[in-house]
């Protein structure tokens, strides 16, 4: 019971609060004693989130009232028994009378008989309907198919399905529902590392890019090599981003909208001491995490609080490498944060793109004579990446700024975040 109390707390945080799920559910489930719990808390956590979607359809199904009529607290027990009944290998029994004890838990003492009585109602019914979603015909019907079978806003899968057809959309987004494992970025002998951790028990092997580990297994705040610095925990997607940017020995690097500087540190670790890379990022406590991060990994990093479309630099100050990480809509982070996919809508991509664009165009000037630009955004609509980058044709052309290549990274294919990676060489 515990473990699914430690569940529903963090489905509260992420909604009440707006905390994002990977920050939440290791906070809700770090009390539980037993490995099992917090494994099996956090499963119940993330599946949730993942599938919200259609397990409000299923529970509208069944419900005599709109789920939105549902107060908050009812509504996400209701959804943790759908998701034990839906999507895990819980009995029926035990997924019922759980949720049950949850609700009269969830409501004043005074109401508790009646709303365990209500989600006993709702989920027995769901029971009896089985585990069929049916929903729309996929060729008659792709985008309501693809939508409810594969959790996810039918406006992604609209955005998706042009460009990649039904198949390649199914397998992207079957891909997006998948928890990955943790990818650790090696701050120095990569081979080390991953001697040392298989040293420690832990099922490791190398990763995709000269620098990277994967252990999906692992927890990090329980290895030596990430106290210490001596490891961060980072998506492939974000090393490959570094690497794209073609930084090396000695180089002038600025990176804007760095925080929480994960990219940064890689950055700093590629120019070396002869090198120097300079952050700027527009909130104080995610600069604040660039600069701890650097003193724990032992460089040094030149950590500016500002806007990026007004970079608080010398007026002449040109790099020889601009990593423009753009704010986005995030959704190539769904595999870790799920919940994104329901905060996100077509607007917030349209919103963004123009930000993006004008942050491209402050990076464009700031790159030195035979210096690279590099743009990059964890996410997959049209809008942000190639809309943005088509957009940015003609400034590229006055800047004297050639188009060097573009790259969308999908984790069907390439088992990392979605990530969106274009650059330049300056003439």
């Amino acid at each position: 019971m515990a473990a699914r109390q430690a569940a529903l707390s963090a489905l509260a945080r992420v909604e009440e609060d707006g905390a994002w799920s990977n920050l939440a559910v290791p906070e809700a489930i770090a009390h539980l004693d037993q490995a099992r719990d917090r494994a099996f808390a956090a499963h119940l956590a993330y599946e949730t989130l993942r599938w919200e979607g259609t397990l409000d359809a299923a529970l509208a199904g069944v419900l005599t009232r709109p789920l939105s009529e549902v107060e908050p607290a009812l509504r996400r027990v209701l959804r943790l028994g759908a998701t034990q009944l839906l999507v895990s290998d819980v009995p029926d029994r035990a997924a019922v009378d759980t949720s049950v004890q949850l609700a009269r838990r969830a409501v004043p003492k005074r109401r508790s008989a009646g709303a365990g009585g209500f989600v006993n109602g709702v989920l027995r019914a769901l029971v009896r309907r089985g585990g069929d979603l049916g929903g729309p015909d996929r060729d008659e019907d792709p985008v309501g198919h693809l939508a409810l079978h594969t959790g996810h806003p039918a406006w992604i899968v609209e955005d998706l399905l042009p460009r990649y057809g039904i198949e390649r959309t199914a397998a992207i987004l079957a891909a997006d529902d998948v928890a990955p494992g943790v990818t650790l970025r090696a701050n120095g002998d990569r081979d080390a590392l991953l001697a040392e951790l298989v040293a420690a028990g832990v099922q490791a092997r190398p990763g995709a890019t000269p620098v990277t580990v994967r252990a999906p297994g692992a927890d990090p705040r329980s290895l030596a090599a990430v106290r210490e610095g001596r490891a961060v925990v980072q998506d492939e997607a974000s090393v490959r981003v570094t690497l794209a940017t073609g930084a090396s020995r000695g180089d002038r690097v600025l990176d804007l909208c760095a925080g929480p500087g994960g990219k940064t540190t890689h950055l700093a670790h590629l120019v070396g001491r002869g090198g120097q890379v300079t952050a700027v990022e527009l909130h104080p406590h995610r600069a604040r995490l660039i600069t701890e991060a650097a003193a724990r990994q032992g460089i040094d990093i030149d950590v500016r609080v500002g806007d990026a479309r007004t970079p608080p630099l010398e007026p002449d100050a040109r790099f020889d490498v601009v990593l423009l990480d753009a704010p986005c809509t995030g959704l190539g982070t769904g595999r870790r944060r799920p919940e994104v996919r329901w905060r996100r809508s077509p607007k917030d991509a349209t919103e963004l793109a123009e930000l993006q664009a004008q942050l491209l165009g402050t990076a464009a000037d700031l790159v030195a004579v035979g210096g690279q630009l590099t743009y990059a955004v964890c996410t997959w609509t049209a809008t942000e990446t190639t809309g943005v980058v088509d957009g940015f044709a003609p400034v590229a052309a006055a800047r004297g700024l050639t188009p060097t290549g573009t790259t969308q990274l999908l984790p069907d294919s390439d088992d990392t975040d979605g990530m969106f990676i274009a650059t330049w060489q300056a003439g």
